[in-house]
C-alpha cells in the first residue's frame, strides 16, 4: 500500500517504522549503531568532564587551596580530555566512512531493483509515484541520511541527559529540599515552554515536509501530471536540465529558457501556486522560530533559577555552575528530543516508501526451468494467438498474433509507426508477458524458464539504444573484463574500424565528454558501437530494431548486408522503415494496427498490388527514383 505522509499514525506505528528502517541499516552494517552509541557516550563524558573541571577549580579557589595542587589536577584532566577528543574525532571519521558505504549500498539496492523490475511494474502509475517520492526524498529530504542524523542526535541527547542527571543529582536533591518556591516555578515554566514550542514547531515542520514530498493540498481537478509539474516548478526539479551538454543543446539553440523552471515567484503565473509557495515559506519560517524559541527560554530560565538560589545564599559558586550547566543540558536536550524524535519518525516514514518499492513482487522471475544449452543454436520460437496491451492502455498494441520463427531464418518486420513491430520484439525478449496467448521455445512456454537464462538467447539493438559513460571497450562488452581482440573485431564488423584507428586511446577511449578526454561520437558512430555490442554477445537470436535510422539508406543497407554475413546460421530479425534494406531476408512480415497482415518474400509481397507492402514499397520507391 502506498505511504501517505498526510495521514496521522499512532505512536506504535511510528515506532514500528523506525524499527524497520534501523533494522535495514543494521543489516547493511551490523555494528554501526553500536559504534554510534559509543561515540555519544564518549562525547557525554568529554562534555561533563569539562564541566566538573570548572566546578572543581572554582570550589578550590573559593576554599583557598594551593594553586599548584589545583593546577596538577587540571593539567591531568585536560590531557585526558585531549586524548578523549582525539578518540572521538577518529571514531566520527570512522562512522562517516562506514555510513558512506551503508548509503551507497542502500542506493544500490534501489537501483538494482529498478534494473531488475518487470517493465509492466515500472509502467504502473503507483510505481511511478513511489519512484517520484524516493527521488524527491533523496534530493530534497536527504534520503536515509535523515534517519542517521536524527538517530545520532537522539543518542547524543539521551546520553547527555543521563550524564546531566548523574552529575547534577546532588544539587538537584538539594534544590528540591529547599523551601523556596520561585526556582521550581521557573523550572515549570521552562518545561511548559519546551513542550508547547516543540509541538508547534513540529506541526509546521510537518507541513514543510508534506509539501516537499508532493503531499501538499491540491485542487480536486488537478491531475497527477499537473501536480508533478507544479511541484517541479516550485522546487526547481528541472534546474539540472541546462547542466548537461547533451541535454542543453536544444534549449540554447531554441532559446527555451522560459520552459526551465527556476526558483522565482515572478515565473509562477498560477495564483493558486503562488499561494502555496507563500504558505510553505511561512510554514518554514514558523518552524524555525518555534525550533529556536525554546532554546532561548531554556538559556534565560536556567540561569534565572540558579541565580535566585545563589542570591539566597543556598549554593556555593561551584554548585551554581554545576547546577546551571546540568540544568541547561537537561532542558536543551529535552527540547531537542521533542523535536528530533518526530523528525526521526517522519524520516523513517518516508523511507518506508523505499521499502515498499523494494518489496514490489516480480512475475517474470518465477520460472524455474533451466534452459537447455545448445551449441547448434537449434532454438525454435512460436507466437501462438498472442495479444498484448501496455499497462493502463486502452488499445491493444498486438492482437491475435501468431508466427513461428524457424532456426537460422532471416526475418524482416515492416510496418507503419505504432503497428506493433517493437512490441513483438519486447515480448520475444520477455520484457513483457502477453495478456493472452503464449510464446513457446521448443514447445515450452517461455514463462517456465529462468528469466536470466532465457535472456541470454538474444542480442538486441533497439532504436532507443543507450551507450554509457564508460570506456569504449566496456560499452561493447558490457563488462570491465573483456577480450580486446574480440571487441576490435566486432567493431570492425560493425563498420567502426576506421574510426577506431583514429582514436589515440583506442578501446580505452571514454564515451561522452563526461570525462576530460572523452569523445562524443556521431549518431551513426554510436549506432555502430551498439551493433558491435550485439555481435560481441554471440547470442543465437539477433534482433535489430531500427538501430540504423540515423544512417542514410546506402549505409543502412551495407550494415544489414554485413550483419547478415556475421550472424551466419543464427536466427535474425530486422525491423526497418526502409523496405529496400530488408530485401535479402528469407521472409518479410507486414504489421498494421497491431496485427500481422502479410508474410512472404519481397518478390511475393510486391506482386500483391492490393496489399499493404506494395503500397509502402511504391510510396518509398518514388523518392529514390526522383533522387
Amino acid at each position: 500500500m502506498e505511504t501517505d505522509l498526510t495521514s496521522k499514525l499512532p505512536l506504535g506505528e511510528h515506532i514500528k517504522n523506525i524499527g524497520k528502517i534501523l533494522g535495514v541499516v543494521g543489516e547493511l552494517d551490523k555494528t554501526y549503531f553500536l559504534h554510534m552509541g559509543f561515540k555519544a557516550l564518549l562525547d557525554t563524558v568529554i562534555s561533563f568532564t569539562g564541566l566538573l573541571l570548572s566546578v572543581y577549580i572554582l570550589d578550590q579557589l573559593a576554599a583557598g587551596i594551593h594553586f599548584g595542587q589545583t593546577f596538577l589536577v587540571a593539567a591531568v584532566t585536560c590531557l585526558m580530555l585531549l586524548v578523549l577528543n582525539l578518540g572521538s574525532g577518529m571514531l566520527q571519521n570512522r562512522l562517516d566512512v562506514r555510513w558512506e558505504i551503508v548509503y551507497r549500498k542502500w542506493d544500490s539496492i534501489t537501483e538494482e531493483k529498478i534494473l531488475r523490475m518487470d517493465f509492466s511494474k515500472i509502467d504502473d502509475p503507483k510505481t511511478r509515484k513511489m519512484k517520484e517520492r524516493i527521488w524527491q526524498d533523496n534530493n530534497w529530504g536527504a534520503g536515509i541520511n535523515t534517519v542517521r542524523w536524527y538517530m545520532q542526535s537522539i543518542m547524543d541527547g539521551v546520553c547527555r541527559m543521563a550524564g546531566a542527571v548523574a552529575v547534577g543529582a546532588p544539587v538537584f536533591v538539594y534544590v528540591l529540599r529547599a523551601k523556596s518556591w520561585i526556582a521550581p516555578a521557573v523550572l515549570f515554566v521552562i518545561v511548559l515552554a519546551i513542550a508547547v514550542g516543540s509541538i508547534i514547531g513540529t506541526r509546521y515542520e510537518k507541513k514543510v515536509q508534506e509539501y516537499l514530498m508532493g503531499n501538499h493540498i491540491i485542487d480536486k481537478e488537478e491531475t497527477d501530471e499537473e501536480r508533478i509539474r507544479n511541484a517541479n516548478l516550485v522546487w526547481d526539479l528541472a534546474l539540472g536540465y541546462g547542466y548537461s551538454y547533451r541535454d542543453g543543446k536544444d534549449a540554447r539553440l531554441y532559446r527555451g529558457y522560459g520552459l526551465l523552471r527556476y526558483w522565482s515567484l515572478e515565473r509562477i503565473t498560477s495564483p493558486v501556486l503562488k499561494g502555496r509557495v507563500r504558505e510553505i515559506s511561512l510554514s518554514s519560517g514558523k518552524s524555525n522560530f518555534w525550533g529556536i524559541a525554546p532554546t532561548g527560554i531554556v538559556e534565560c530560565g536556567s540561569y534565572l533559577a540558579v541565580g535566585l538560589l545563589a542570591l539566597a545564599g543556598a549554593m556555593s559558586i561551584g554548585s551554581v555552575i554545576r547546577f546551571a550547566g546540568c540544568l541547561k543540558n537537561i532542558f536543551n536536550t529535552a527540547s531537542n528530543l521533542c523535536y528530533q524524535f518526530p523528525q526521526l519518525a517522519l524520516g523513517a516514514r518516508r523511507q518506508v516508501s523505499t521499502l515498499e518499492f523494494l518489496e514490489i513482487g516480480d512475475d517474470m522471475y518465477k520460472g524455474k526451468l533451466p534452459l537447455e544449452k545448445r551449441s547448434d543454436n537449434q532454438y525454435r520460437i512460436e507466437f501462438r494467438d498472442v495479444s498484448f496491451k501496455y499497462p493502463n492502455a486502452e488499445q491493444y498494441a498486438l492482437r491475435h498474433f501468431s508466427m513461428e520463427l524457424k532456426v537460422g531464418e532471416k526475418l524482416a518486420i515492416v510496418g507503419m509507426n505504432g503497428s506493433g513491430k517493437t512490441t513483438m520484439i519486447k515480448l520475444l525478449c520477455r520484457l513483457y508477458d502477453p495478456q493472452e496467448g503464449e510464446i513457446l521455445l521448443n514447445g515450452v512456454d517461455i514463462r517456465k524458464f529462468r528469466h536470466e537464462e532465457y535472456s541470454r538467447l538474444f542480442s538486441v539493438v533497439f532504436q532507443d539504444y543507450q551507450l554509457f559513460s564508460f570506456l569504449l571497450g566496456e560499452n561493447v562488452a558490457v563488462s570491465a573484463d573483456y577480450n580486446e581482440e574480440k571487441v576490435r573485431k566486432c567493431l570492425e564488423n560493425a563498420g567502426f574500424g576506421k574510426r577506431l584507428e583514429e582514436l589515440p586511446q583506442g578501446l580505452r577511449t571514454y564515451v561522452f565528454k563526461d570525462y576530460e578526454d572523452g569523445v562524443e561520437f556521431s549518431g551513426g558512430e554510436a549506432q555502430k558501437v551498439a551493433i558491435a555490442r550485439a555481435i560481441y554477445k554471440e547470442a543465437p537470436f539477433v534482433l535489430l530494431d531500427e538501430p540504423t535510422a540515423a544512417l542514410d539508406p546506402l549505409a543502412e543497407f551495407e550494415i544489414y548486408q554485413r550483419f547478415d554475413e556475421i550472424v551466419e546460421d543464427k536466427t535474425a530479425i530486422y525491423i526497418s522503415h526502409r523496405l529496400s534494406s530488408c530485401r535479402f531476408c528469407d521472409k518479410i512480415a507486414v504489421f498494421h494496427e497491431g496485427r500481422l497482415i502479410q508474410q512472404g518474400s519481397h518478390e511475393q509481397l510486391v506482386q500483391d498490388k492490393g496489399g499493404k507492402y506494395y503500397e509502402m514499397w511504391n510510396a518509398q520507391a518514388q523518392y529514390y527514383v526522383e533522387a
